[in-house]
């Protein structure tokens, strides 16, 4: 298997169903190291019971961050 790097979030939708034809990516920039950007990232990892989902809600938006802060630093050390 080839490892191709990541050109943008790979989201797809719930009104896209890719055993029915072609569908379009989301496209926009990527968290480093993720297929997703930010908003479907948490979007794609949201998943469980009310008190189990707030919890892992909370913990998502802190691997964001993390990420996000981290793709900066990475983009700083780029220039």
């Amino acid at each position: 298997m080839i490892d191709y790097p990541i050109k943008g979030c790979q989201y797809i939708g719930k009104e896209q169903d890719p055993r029915k034809g072609p569908v379009t990516y989301c496209g926009a920039q990527t968290i480093t190291g993720k297929a997703y950007c930010g908003d479907h990232y948490w979007v794609v990892y949201k998943k469980g019971t009310a008190i189990a989902g707030r919890k892992k809600e909370k913990e998502i938006d802190r691997e964001i961050e993390d990420l996000k802060k981290q793709q900066e630093i990475d983009e700083m050390e780029s220039y």
